[in-house]
């Protein structure tokens, strides 16, 4: 009996050797799980606030999902159709906000998170997470004062929002820096992952990071994905980052391809992403984030900002699920 539970064991090791060597053996793309957009694509969150508001066209854009003591929280670019005399792309007055204790089709309506409809006319993508350190919420959003740049707003209950009008790294002059991602990264720090061109002076399309641990001191950009297509505008779009598995995907928009596009990299290595090497899906969508809700993850898309495209254009969504290969 010694004998065979000897033989059985030693057994077990050479399968488990085995398997461990096959593991090893797969490529990255190998190793990946792939992910897809389950069943239909649902309208979510209408464009338009109330019936309150004359003007009959509005758009959505790039948004954020944050949940607090069980309630989910929305904000977004959420703005009408710029009037005569405005410009497109320019005119965002109005930062929306909606939240909900049930499903993702029973959205409330809450008074805009910020109001510039009579200052700066403009308030672009939003990101919006809790900062353990100061017990408070950080958001970074894009602002427009002397120029377009990010800023970093604070809240203590997702309810109202208290601006410092300090630029991030305002001695850095990047063409189109917006579209902020942030998380808790695996040093402790929290890395902001925006879009940009030339960082460092490559002359590149770029998603690249920002790392901070108080959104009031902040480190050197490192670029971590870079598509050599041209350098005049910043056409990735809205990074977002998910750790799963031991590997790591980013997924961003390509405008320069398809406006309503989502491109999905994977990497073993949170600090570079190949896109030409290792885009492992294409998924309908822009600007979209992934979030939990309800023992669910779904992603959304939103936009666009032109009229001629829809009348107006609210926010959709659908489950996320990932195959295995």
């Amino acid at each position: 009996m010694k004998r065979l539970q000897q033989i059985l064991v030693l057994a077990i090791a050479v399968v488990a050797v085995s398997c461990t060597a096959k593991n090893s053996s797969l490529s990255l793309r190998e190793r990946a799980e792939v992910p897809y957009l389950k069943g239909e694509s649902k309208l979510m969150i209408t464009a338009k606030p109330s019936a309150d508001f004359d003007d009959s066209k509005w758009f959505t854009n790039d948004h954020c999902f944050i949940e607090k003591d069980g309630v989910l929280h929305w904000f977004g670019i959420n703005n009408p159709y710029p009037p005569e005399g405005k410009d497109l792309y320019r005119y965002h007055p109005y930062l929306g906000h909606c939240t909900t204790t049930g499903t993702i089709e029973e959205w409330k309506r809450e008074p805009f998170a910020i109001d510039e409809s009579k200052g700066t006319e403009y308030l672009g993508a939003p990101y919006v997470i809790w900062h353990e350190e100061s017990q408070r919420y950080a958001m970074v959003v894009e602002t427009w004062r002397d120029k377009r740049r990010l800023e970093v707003y604070w809240s203590d209950d997702l309810m109202s929002w208290e601006e410092t009008q300090k630029p991030i790294l305002p001695e850095l002059l990047w063409i189109g820096t917006r579209d902020p991602h942030i998380m808790k990264g695996t040093d402790g720090k929290y890395w902001i992952h925006v879009v940009c061109t030339g960082n460092k002076g490559v002359e590149q399309t770029q998603v690249i990071r920002i790392k901070t641990k108080d959104f009031v001191n902040f480190e050197e950009p490192e670029t971590i994905l870079g598509i050599n297509d041209c350098t005049w505008a910043t056409l990735i779009e809205s990074p977002y980052l998910v750790q799963r598995n031991g590997l790591w995907y980013m997924f961003f928009t390509y405008a320069h391809r398809r406006y309503a596009e989502t491109l999905a990299v994977v990497s073993d290595n949170p600090d570079h992403f190949d896109y030409e090497e290792n885009t492992i899906a294409t998924l309908f969508g822009h600007a979209a984030e992934i979030f939990e809700h309800q023992g669910k993850t779904y992603i959304t898309s939103c936009g666009p900002e032109d009229q001629h495209y829809l009348n107006s254009h609210g926010v959709t969504v659908a489950e996320l699920k990932w195959a295995k290969q």
